[in-house]
């Protein structure tokens, strides 16, 4: 008898500890990335300590910065955040064709474009590593990626295609230079 009992009691000690562990995995806070917001995502990223590495991550980074601005909703204070982590993608060249000012009038100008339209881009796609141009231009090595936005909106949906051409800073990080379609 006494044998049964010491079974017994072990069996409910393990499974007090089983039903125990499984509630703590089950509640505990996996990362506060996971409460954030995607706006909140890509302000919170620290691009002086985790830069995209590869002229299409760049790219990616962008453009989620760009979904934020025209589908996500933000504050004016988040939109500013917004436009200074695109900022940071940006080459030095760009930045000055570019008042931090202008370029925020310009995105403003962009989004209620799209609200007024009911515009929404519904996804992106992107050239694959092995399919990104890189050349040399006046000694500076350049990369060439290719998006192609798919874009809803109240009169139906439609593609836009875009280019755009990073170069590489002193630092060895790619920065946006240009666009065109």
């Amino acid at each position: 008898m006494k044998k049964n009992l010491r079974a017994i009691i072990v069996v409910v000690i393990c499974a007090a500890l089983c039903i125990g562990y499984y509630y703590y995995l089950s509640n505990r806070d996996t990362g506060k990335e996971e409460n954030l917001t995607e706006v909140e995502q890509v302000i919170t990223k620290d691009l002086d300590k985790s830069y995209p590495k590869t002229a299409r991550e760049v790219i990616r980074f962008y453009n989620r910065i760009l979904q934020c601005y025209y589908n996500e909703e933000h504050t004016d204070k988040q939109l500013e955040q917004l436009t200074e982590q695109a900022r940071a993608l940006m080459d030095k060249e760009l930045q000055e064709k570019n008042t931090e000012k202008e370029y925020l009038d310009a995105v403003k100008a962009d989004i209620e474009d799209y609200k007024e339209k009911e515009k929404v881009i519904t996804s992106f796609t992107m050239d694959t590593s092995n399919e990104i141009d890189y050349k040399k231009v006046n000694g500076d090595e350049c990369a060439y990626v290719d998006v192609s936005y798919f874009i809803t909106e109240k009169d139906g949906s439609s593609r836009a295609a875009q280019t755009y051409i990073l170069r590489k800073d002193g630092d060895g990080n790619w920065k946006i230079l240009g666009f065109y379609q």
